[in-house]
């Protein structure tokens, strides 16, 4: 896939599972609440993260980082036909990889499903519920999609294991600061490491 390809992918992706939900919402805040923007924008996990919350994200997104490229799952897992990680075959780690990484890691799936899933699930469960049981909730609504890795890989479980112990983290720094930041800067290192490994392996 090509650059230009890759951030118009991105950009359709975010749009539809981040800006339609967010635009919904604040319409919906406005029409029913008529809360201020800064407020709708605050409910939403679009606001400044405390420092300490993003210290701990960044140390937690080197952790994991480290842990991905510990690991190194067989290849042949993440080259199947369906498999996201497929794109960077035979890259290297070179800029293109390094840039298309970003695209798909960072804002096509991280952003995206942060925004959706952290910024505005948790969020609003995090407002009616008790933040052990909103946390669980937001997890396993975020785990439903990502059980179609099983569809793709499904002697590759153990990954819906850390699917949603990761969003149980990623939940608790979203409830726990109130932004999406913290969470998403764990979600896209881990997902960059991984195609950049899968990149460079088979380069």
């Amino acid at each position: 896939m090509s650059i230009a390809d890759a951030a118009v992918s991105a950009v359709a992706q975010f749009g539809v599972l981040a800006v339609v939900p967010l635009l919904a919402y604040a319409a919906f805040q406005k029409w029913r609440h008529a809360r201020p923007w800064a407020e709708i924008a605050r409910r939403a996990g679009l606001w400044g993260c405390p420092w300490r919350y993003v210290f701990y994200s960044l140390a937690l997104a080197a952790f994991g980082a480290l842990a991905v490229v510990a690991w190194s799952p067989s290849v042949d897992l993440f080259t199947r036909e369906g498999s996201a990680q497929r794109q960077f075959v035979g890259l290297g780690l070179g800029p293109t990889a390094i840039v298309l990484a970003f695209l798909n890691g960072a804002v096509q799936t991280a952003l995206a499903e942060e925004v959706l899933f952290r910024g505005l699930i948790a969020g609003s469960l995090s407002r009616r519920l008790p933040l052990l049981w909103a946390n669980v909730v937001q997890a396993l609504i975020f785990l439903l999609p990502h059980l179609l890795i099983l569809y793709v890989m499904p002697e590759a479980w153990g990954l819906l294991v850390a699917v949603f112990f990761g969003a149980l983290l990623n939940g608790w720094l979203r409830i726990k600061s109130g932004s999406i930041v913290g969470p998403w800067l764990i979600h896209a290192s881990g997902n960059v490491t991984m195609a950049l490994s899968i990149a460079l392996r088979t380069g």
